[in-house]
């Protein structure tokens, strides 16, 4: 066997034994990183980071599980401290993925427009579909309530329904609004 076999060879074994470090260790080391750091994304990162600490150290691999778990552990929570040091540095602070910075700003005039060509298009309709639909759809009424509301059965609230919709759209496409197309 040459010395490139057997380097070969021990790097394979390196990298399986890695590979079987991640497996063991990567979800309890991700859990305890986001939990100093508070961003899944940074634990990531600390993980991997961690894990390369490791590969550059060939002699922790092949030492006892013990070691190798404190030094693991040891290893992120430096890495994290480090992460926290340079953010707060930074001035940068993790925040929410679902926080008001991360949606869209909705233009205050984008429903104004349609308001007028829905109020356009229901002084167009009869005042029992018009009816109908404002108790359906404004006040969010059920069919039940309606027919009570307007002491009529509720079969009658579904049919005017369907054709007060049906009409309302009519009006809507008079007024050249089309619906979208998907």
């Amino acid at each position: 066997m040459s010395a490139t076999d057997t380097t070969v060879s021990g790097l394979h074994d390196r990298t399986q034994r890695l590979d079987e470090v991640e497996q063991h260790y990567h979800h309890t080391l991700r859990r305890f990183a986001c939990r100093l750091v508070g961003d899944h994304g940074r634990a990531d990162e600390i993980v991997q980071d961690a894990l390369i600490r490791l590969w550059q150290r060939p002699a922790m691999l092949n030492g006892p599980v013990t070691d190798l778990r404190a030094w693991l552990f040891t290893v992120t929570r430096n890495l994290a401290y480090d992460e926290l040091r340079c953010a707060r540095r930074r001035h940068e602070f993790a925040t929410e993925t679902h926080t008001l910075l991360d949606r869209p700003a909705q233009d205050p005039c984008e429903n104004l427009a349609d308001t007028w060509v829905i109020q356009q298009a229901l002084a167009t309709l009869g005042h029992e579909h018009r009816e109908v639909i404002v108790h359906a759809y404004y006040r969010r009424a059920t069919i039940k309530t309606i027919a009570i509301e307007l002491a009529i059965p509720p079969g009658t609230v579904k049919s005017r329904l369907h054709y007060a919709l049906h009409a309302l759209r009519d009006a809507c496409k008079a007024q050249g609004i089309t619906a979208p197309t998907d």
